[in-house]
C-alpha cells in the first residue's frame, strides 16, 4: 500500500524540504541510500498530515531500512570529502532518534504490526499478549500477520507453526507478492524434522521465489540414497507453485 499522500496533493521531495527543512536536514544529503532516504522523508510528511497507526507503522519499517543502509554507508570514508561520512553518520543518529521516538508514540497502540514489532524489537510480552488476544477477531487473517504469528510459534511448538504457515499460504489471493521466508521457513522446518521430501518441496519452491542462499543438492543426495525420485517432488512443487500463483492453495495433509 502506498502512503505518499503529498504525491497525490502535487508535493515532491523537493518542496517536502523546502517547505519543511527539518524532515531532510538531519539526513545524509549524498547518494548513499537514495531511495531509503526519499520513503523517510515522504514518511515524515504523511505522518504530519496523518499520524495513524499505519502510516508511523510504515514510517518505522522506513527508518528500520534507512538505518541498516546508512549505518554501513558511514563506515565508507570519502577520502576527499570527509563531510559526506559525517552526514551519514548524522542520518544514523536521527534513525536511532526517530526511531525511539516513534516507539514512544506507538507503546499503547493496538495495531497488530505495531504490537508485533514492539515485542520483536523492544521484547514487549504485553505488546505480544495483546497480540495474541486478537487471534479470534479476524484481524490477523492476512499473509504477513499469519508469518508474524508463525514467528512466535516457532519457539515452543513446530506443527502449530507449520500450520500457521500453510495458513499464511492459504490466505494469497491470485497474483499476489508471494514473500519467499514462508516458503524457506517451511523447507527448514522440515529439514529439522527430517523429512527431506517436504524440505526438499518447499526449499524448491523458495528457491523458483527468489530465495538464493538454498543448496537443495544435499537434500537431492539423501534422496537419491533413499530411492525417491526427484521428478515427483519437482512436479508437486510445479503444483503448489501454480497454485499459489493462483490463489487457490490448499494445505497438504500431514
Amino acid at each position: 500500500m502506498s502512503f505518499l499522500f503529498g504525491c497525490e496533493q502535487g508535493v515532491t521531495l523537493k518542496s517536502i524540504c523546502k517547505n519543511t527543512p527539518e524532515f531532510c536536514e538531519d539526513l545524509n544529503d549524498d547518494a548513499w541510500c537514495k531511495k531509503e532516504r526519499k520513503e523517510v522523508i515522504f514518511g515524515r510528511f504523511n505522518e504530519s498530515i496523518n499520524p495513524s497507526d499505519e502510516v508511523r507503522y510504515k514510517l518505522i519499517t522506513d527508518f528500520e531500512k534507512y538505518s541498516t543502509c546508512v549505518e554501513k554507508a558511514s563506515f565508507i570514508e570519502h577520502i576527499k570529502l570527509k563531510d559526506k561520512q559525517t552526514g551519514r553518520v548524522k542520518g544514523f543518529v536521527t534513525s536511532v532518534r526517530e526511531l525511539e521516538r516513534l516507539s514512544k508514540a506507538t507503546a499503547d497502540s493496538n495495531d497488530p504490526n505495531l504490537l508485533y514489532w514492539h515485542w520483536s524489537r523492544n521484547g514487549d510480552e504485553d505488546a505480544m499478549s495483546r497480540f495474541l488476544a486478537l487471534r479470534d477477531s479476524g484481524v490477523l487473517q492476512t499473509p504477513e500477520l499469519q508469518f508474524k504469528l508463525a514467528t512466535y510459534y516457532v519457539k515452543f511448538n513446530r506443527d502449530l507453526t507449520i500450520d500457521t504457515l500453510y495458513r499464511a499460504l492459504e490466505l494469497y489471493g491470485k497474483d499476489d507478492v508471494i514473500n519467499p521466508e514462508i516458503l524457506n521457513t517451511l523447507s527448514t522446518l522440515y529439514l529439522k524434522e527430517e523429512k527431506y521430501k517436504h524440505a526438499y518441496v518447499w526449499g524448491k519452491l523458495a528457491k523458483e521465489f527468489g530465495v538464493s542462499d538454498i543448496d537443495l543438492a544435499p537434500l537431492r543426495a539423501v534422496l537419491k540414497t533413499e530411492g525417491v525420485p526427484i521428478s515427483q517432488l519437482d512436479d508437486i512443487a510445479n503444483d503448489y507453485e501454480t497454485a499459489l500463483e493462483d490463489g487457490n492453495f490448499e494445505p497438504p495433509k500431514r
